[in-house]
């Protein structure tokens, strides 16, 4: 089975499918952007291919549409639910900074959403974020900086593990090289 293509920097059709998407849900592009937070002149740009989106802008973009990243790049519906759930089988998703593999499908029956997930060092931080969720990690290799809005910089390295609960206002980014982890949101952000 082929991997999906589902790299906003390469995939042609992500501004095309981002449209019917937005016109199924009747929502014009002045209305989108202002639920997703984002301006009128990006929607435009990503739907006509002019423009790439970040995994945060498109994951702020499909909330406001009802959906996540998950549902929008997955190209079939689960069958032949677990025990084992091939990697071939696994949505990649990508931008210039981050790397993700969403190792479960979107099912009833998966009570939490894991991510094989690779982060790049940038210029500077992520913006901060507060979920819906809680969200537990696990360092594989690199060192991350984690930081809980009004708290100190934590570093994890390598065999280390993180706990942040719901509504904490948090960011997690490499320390000085890529860093390699698996993460884990309950309930899922479906």
């Amino acid at each position: 089975m082929k991997q999906p293509s589902a790299n906003p920097n390469r995939d042609p059709e992500l501004g095309r499918r981002l449209q019917a998407l937005r016109a199924r849900s009747g929502l014009s592009i002045r209305k989108l952007a202002a639920a997703a937070g984002v301006t009128a002149g990006m929607i435009s740009f990503i739907e006509r291919g002019r423009n790439s989106p970040s995994l945060a802008t498109l994951r702020k973009i499909l909330a406001a549409l009802g959906t996540d990243l998950g549902a929008f790049f997955s190209t079939a519906p689960a069958s032949g639910m677990g025990p084992v759930y091939p990697r071939q089988s696994m949505p990649l998703i990508a931008d210039k900074s981050r790397r993700y593999t969403l190792v479960f499908p979107k099912h009833k029956e998966v009570q939490v959403e894991m991510l094989d997930e690779t982060q790049l060092p940038t210029a500077k931080p992520p913006p901060f974020e507060c979920l819906k969720c809680d969200v537990a990690g696990y360092v594989l290799s690199g060192s991350l900086r984690l930081e809980l809005k009004g708290h100190p910089i934590l570093t994890v390295r390598p065999g280390d593990s993180f706990y942040v609960p719901r509504q904490t206002v948090h960011r997690g980014y490499p320390a000085d090289d890529p860093v390699r982890l698996i993460t884990v949101y309950t309930p899922p952000r479906y």
